[in-house]
């Protein structure tokens, strides 16, 4: 009988032990962070592109959750590290762990764009260009004439009337770019439009040759809509007379002048192209035989009918390519 009480305490002399030794035990709590860094502090991309930042905490081997951000997500967006150019700009994307950040110097490039891949429209020459994005005007920079998209300094694009505001432009614009373009929404009823005005102080602008080979050059614009009724009378102006067309499906009523349609485009939401030869300019009296400024190049009105949308892109003169 006491040889086996010995045995049995013995037994539960050892599995207290053992016991209390698992207790005791604890978990390895792991390498404490000390910081972050980025594989690159600096970053060239262009529009549409994606790349790659990788993020590592310091010191080796320690492991946690890092978040991201961009100063302006419009320029470059940002997720888990994988930033998405939008359009031409600089931001800053921080990646950070708690009180610990590091920073990655982004800057947006346009688009480069195949000389192959170009459409019909900015294969022309002798541009002069009223409304255009970046991306598309880098195509064509060099074969550009005038350039009177407005830079609030000589050149502006006045809205006359405080019933047309501005609108939101998202998607991609005429030539498929991310870049945006031109949205004006008749607020109220009355007398709505603007002009691409160019002043007394810009360098005057020759569009002569159109004058010499009328039959060679258009106006292009690019036009989007889904409101099936919408009309909108352009102006042309060459600092000596000004010529209005309508382009709608329905007449356009200018102060109790009448102006028939002389083109519509498909109102299905997508970018369709409406294109004015310079004949029928000239036909209307506007012949750009001289050089001049301090007029608005390009004008329109959108009507009086509230909610009428306007979207335009890619409005400019070029000699087509024979």
């Amino acid at each position: 009988m006491k040889t086996k009480s010995l045995l049995l305490a013995a037994s539960l002399f050892a599995l207290v032990l053992s016991s209390c030794g698992s207790d005791d035990k604890k978990e390895d709590p792991g390498i404490e962070v000390s910081g972050i860094s980025v594989d690159q502090e600096t970053l060239s991309i262009e529009v549409e592109s994606t790349s790659t930042i990788v993020a590592t905490l310091q010191p080796a081997g320690a492991s946690g959750d890092i978040s991201w951000s961009s100063s302006d997500p419009s320029v470059a967006a940002v997720n888990n590290g994988v930033v998405t150019a939008l359009k031409t700009g600089e931001a800053t994307v921080v990646a950070s762990h708690g009180v610990f950040t590091s920073t990655c110097e982004i800057t947006v490039s346009p688009k480069t764009i195949d000389p192959e891949d170009l459409p019909a429209s900015l294969k022309g020459s002798n541009y002069t260009i009223i409304q255009i994005d970046e991306i598309s005007f880098s195509a064509i920079q060099s074969k550009v004439i005038n350039d009177v998209r407005p830079d609030d300094t000589n050149k502006f694009l006045y809205v006359w009337d405080e019933t047309l505001t501005y609108g939101t432009s998202t998607g991609l614009n005429f030539f498929g770019q991310s870049e945006g373009w031109v949205s004006l929404i008749v607020g109220g009823a009355g007398w709505s439009g603007a002009g691409y005005f160019v002043d007394a102080n810009y360098p005057q602008i020759d569009m002569t040759d159109m004058y010499n080979n009328p039959d060679d050059y258009v106006f292009h614009i690019g036009l989007k809509s889904t409101q099936p009724t919408s009309s909108y009378l352009f102006i042309f102006n060459d600092g000596t007379s000004e010529a209005k067309i309508c382009v709608g499906s329905n007449n356009y009523d200018d102060g109790g002048v009448i102006f028939e349609p002389y083109a519509d485009f498909t109102r299905d939401g997508e970018w369709h192209s409406v294109e004015i030869p310079a004949s029928k300019l000239r036909e209307l009296g506007v012949f750009y035989n001289n050089p001049f400024n301090d007029v608005n190049v390009f004008a329109f009105l959108a009507g009086g009918v509230q909610g009428t949308t306007l979207d335009y892109d890619a409005a400019f003169f070029y000699k087509k390519a024979e």
